[in-house]
């Protein structure tokens, strides 16, 4: 398999509808794109286990 670098990653998930609403007004308070918020969430989560995993 080649690795493309470009290539948008698609992610699939169940979520409740109220946690849904409140990701939605944190995404509208932010100014930010959901993906961006994502992103975001998921680089500071794998930040955390890194240095937990160092320790």
């Amino acid at each position: 398999m080649k690795y493309n670098k470009n290539k948008n990653i698609q992610v699939s998930f169940t979520i409740r509808e109220r946690l849904y609403f409140k990701f939605k007004t944190f995404c509208k308070a932010e100014k930010k794109m959901p993906a961006t918020v994502l992103k975001g969430f998921i680089k500071s989560y794998v930040d955390d286990r890194e240095k937990e995993n160092d320790k």
